[in-house]
């Protein structure tokens, strides 16, 4: 069954309960993270150690700057897998061909955006016969030095807190074209999916860009299956009233 989550946040609301908060110096020196965004996050830190008497721990996580080529060798291989099937035979949809092969080529042209081809073909590319052990295999072994740096980190704090993003949100399309900003955007959400942790984003204010107010999101990462804690400080972020 699943836990009484909102009875689990009262009860440590009301017992008022003090918690470790670890804040990883790598995900706030790293390059391309807005200063904006930086100085809202730490804002919000401060802040809920000054009302709750949370303690700030100052942690490393050094191998977390593998997590976003892990990823993105592990999950591309994964989406090539899983979407071999819909090639119009038995599975997705289909557009007729002059033959096999050309009914193969456009019904995957017709039933693929650009973001999901370049995942297969990334993904193709790294099972294939003498790359495998090059980069997939050595990617689910990174995987687990990734997660032992996490199971260290999680015995001194209870949680870990971060930005979501290294910038503000960008215009819908903006990075369409160049793929790599685009993924360097996930830079610090991967980690806590590759570790199998729980993780969740909380609202910590704007920023003015061009006359519009851009929100700025605080990530809160936790032991695993221990979302009662990240959502019982997700609840104190949200009883600060940032903006």
């Amino acid at each position: 069954p699943v836990p009484d989550y909102i009875q689990s946040i009262n009860d440590m609301i009301d017992k008022k309960v003090k918690l470790k908060m670890g804040v990883p110096h790598e995900f706030f020196d790293v390059d391309g993270l807005d200063q904006r965004v930086k100085s809202k996050v730490l804002y919000a830190i401060e802040r809920l150690s000054s009302e709750f008497g949370f303690e700030i721990v100052e942690i490393s996580l050094p191998m977390v700057k593998y997590a976003l080529p892990i990823y993105y060798i592990i999950a591309p291989a994964e989406a090539s897998s899983n979407l071999a099937r819909y090639d119009g035979v038995k599975y997705g949809t289909r557009v007729e061909g002059e033959d096999i092969f050309d009914m193969y080529y456009k019904t995957r042209n017709a039933g693929f955006g650009d973001e999901v081809k370049r995942r297969i073909f990334i993904g193709t590319f790294v099972l294939s016969s003498g790359y495998y052990d090059a980069y997939y295999l050595k990617a689910q072994k990174a995987i687990t030095v990734v997660i032992r740096e996490f199971q260290s980190a999680f015995e001194k704090v209870d949680v870990i807190v971060c930005p979501v993003s290294p910038e503000l949100p960008f215009k819908l399309g903006e990075k369409t074209d160049d793929p790599i900003k685009m993924y360097l955007s996930d830079i610090f959400t991967i980690p806590s999916s590759i570790a199998g942790l729980p993780a969740i984003s909380c609202p910590v204010g704007f920023v003015n860009e061009d006359n519009k107010k851009l929100p700025v999101g605080l990530q809160v990462i936790g032991k695993p299956f221990d979302e009662s804690t990240i959502l019982f400080l997700a609840k104190c972020v949200e009883m600060l009233h940032l903006d």
